[in-house]
């Protein structure tokens, strides 16, 4: 008899242990594997479930205890009574929120939390009364509360990223309308409610990428990736972010993790291929370029192919990938606009014009492509429509230089003296 009894007080105390050291899960566990309760044991398991918020357990451990109490232990019957007028008054509370009466249910509830300020589940109840009010700072305010005082409720947590999630639904709606700015105040604040939203941190970077604040970008995708370890592309963006600083190194590096999690992400790979060209590393450049092509229709990788052999003077190569990329993308008007470079490369001049022409005919005064059509047009010695195509190529910034020096008379009479 005597070892039972030290061994129920072992027990007791491993219990009490674990409560007072707030570590309540296992506290808990320790309670339901102990067999042959004492009315003392029933008491703390009483005051765990409490703490967990957990009523009908709370009850139920309670009673036992009281059942089992040869003592008549006024501190039992005290928490059945504390525990009887919290169940009631929650329940009155919650009539009064059902019925429609939402300001009469907040005042209910805060002054329940005045009179049950360590009982989370009142914070979470008035946290949910505010929500029902669309106020949702002071229902963030009540929730975080009760997660501070019993943070293994699931559904404490997941009320404030509900809320969190329904300001990146209204930010969104601005986003998509490129109002960047409103939707900054809506992405922010469901960052302020909810810190570890990556969700939230995400649509940010990508504002702040949009409005080319590369460094407060990857600071948020950094930020991003130690909740969202998983996501490829928070990494993608995040290499995106490195190559518009020329950080070569770092987006490489993001984009090899964006690609270890998903290994054929055609975006980090065409990103890497890119920054390989920058770097000189041509060839391996072309390998990854050949990965992609060989798996899909990417345009943009054929094209970037397309440049590296052209720059390479592998004319026959270039045009085997640009026939190729021509099967696939036969609309687009920038493969178009480097199919005629490379036709004028080739001094097929006609077949130069009639590609360049298209691409224009698909977007209208494609300076690229203007800019191949006024080659081909000097070189076929239609003088008026090269000046045409160059006029219009020298509205765009990065072909102003080239196509005003075409368009000078000494260079245009150099370029066109084969003509007379």
């Amino acid at each position: 008899m005597l070892f039972c009894f030290v061994f129920a007080s072992d027990k007791i105390e491993e219990i009490e242990s674990l409560y007072y050291a707030n570590d309540l899960l296992s506290a808990k566990q320790r309670y339901e594997l102990t067999d042959h309760k004492t009315s003392e044991v029933y008491y703390l398991g009483y005051n765990i479930y409490l703490k967990l918020d957990d009523l009908n357990k709370a009850n139920e451990a309670l009673q036992l205890a009281i059942d089992n109490d040869e003592n008549d232990i006024q501190e039992y019957s005290d928490g059945a009574d504390f525990l009887s007028e919290l169940i009631n008054d929650l329940k009155n509370s919650n009539k009064t929120l059902t019925s429609g009466f939402i300001s009469e249910s907040i005042d209910e509830l805060n002054m329940l939390v005045s009179k049950y300020k360590n009982n989370a589940i009142v914070y979470y109840r008035l946290g949910h009364a505010y929500k029902a009010n669309d106020d949702y700072d002071n229902a963030v305010l009540n929730f975080n509360q009760a997660v501070i005082l019993n943070p293994y409720k699931k559904e404490y947590k997941d009320e404030i990223s509900t809320i969190a999630n329904i300001e990146i639904l209204k930010g969104k709606q601005y986003y998509d309308r490129k109002e960047y700015q409103d939707a900054l105040i809506h992405f922010n604040k469901a960052l302020e409610y909810d810190p570890e939203n990556s969700s939230a941190m995400f649509r940010l970077g990508n504002i702040y990428y949009v409005i080319r604040d590369y460094v407060k970008a990857a600071e948020l995708f950094e930020k991003g990736t130690l909740y969202q370890s998983s996501n490829y592309k928070i990494f993608y963006m995040l290499g995106r972010c490195y190559t518009a600083l020329s950080d070569n190194d770092k987006a490489l590096e993001a984009y090899d993790k964006s690609l270890s999690i998903k290994p054929d992400y055609e975006k980090s790979l065409f990103e890497k291929a890119k920054i390989y060209k920058i770097l000189g590393e041509i060839e391996k450049s072309k390998d990854i370029l050949n990965i992609i092509i060989n798996n899909s229709n990417d345009s943009k990788s054929y094209e970037l192919f397309l440049d590296i052999e052209i720059e390479q003077n592998n004319l026959s190569r270039a045009m085997e990938i640009g026939e190729k990329a021509m099967l696939y993308n036969p609309e687009s008007h920038s493969l178009l606009a480097r199919m005629a470079g490379l036709y004028n490369e080739m001094q097929n001049f006609d077949k130069a014009k009639e590609v360049s022409k298209k691409s224009i005919k698909i977007k209208r005064n494609y300076a690229p492509a203007a800019f191949e059509l006024g080659v081909a047009e000097i070189n076929l010695c239609n003088k008026l429509a090269a000046k045409e195509a160059f006029s219009i190529a020298k509205r765009d910034r990065n072909y102003r230089k080239v196509a005003s020096s075409y368009l000078k008379q000494e260079n245009f009479d150099y370029y066109t003296k084969h003509c007379n």
